[in-house]
């Protein structure tokens, strides 16, 4: 796994921490920035994570489309069957160090929690609504455009984070 992933995964977790505290304590507009930023975490981390699993399913079709001396053709069924086998997909990319199937449901996870997250930010921004925390307009606009940011750019959302939390006195 690369730096960069664990770093992501790291602060991922961190900002969830820091989204439960802000539920606790009812400051429903912080938890949905801070919820936001746990979305964008994991949404680098799958970002890192696909041009590692990019060159491992490459190598791993070159693998399989390699038959052995003395096999028949790639195209023959048995062949085929092979590429739907999980067990040799794994035995092929075993000197990975982990197995490719292994890799691409750590991937699919990471994007449940990137959706569960983006849920919950949305969630607790309109429980902030519905509760009337006291939010004006220009503070609500500041939180909504954060929530509604990419996390291409990190550098941008951490600024519209911060502005968001001034204007929410936070």
């Amino acid at each position: 796994m690369t730096h960069s992933v664990l770093v992501y995964s790291d602060t991922a977790r961190l900002c969830e921490f820091v989204a439960c505290e802000y539920e606790r304590c009812k400051e429903m507009a912080a938890a949905a920035l801070a919820y936001k930023c746990m979305e964008a975490a994991y949404m680098k981390v799958i970002y890192s994570k696909q041009s590692c699993l990019s060159s491992d399913r490459h190598e791993l079709q070159t693998a399989l489309e390699m038959a052995p001396p003395g096999e028949s053709p790639p195209s023959s069924a048995s062949d085929i069957d092979n590429l739907s086998n999980r067990g040799s997909v794994d035995k092929v990319a075993a000197k990975k160090g982990a197995s490719f199937s292994q890799a691409t449901g750590d991937h699919a996870q990471d994007a449940i929690f990137a959706m569960e997250a983006s849920r919950k930010s949305r969630s607790a921004l309109a429980t902030s609504l519905e509760q009337a925390e006291a939010l004006d307009a220009e503070a609500i606009s500041s939180v909504c455009k954060a929530i509604d940011y990419n996390f291409h750019d990190v550098e941008g959302l951490l600024r519209l984070v911060r502005l968001a939390l001034e204007a929410i006195n936070c």
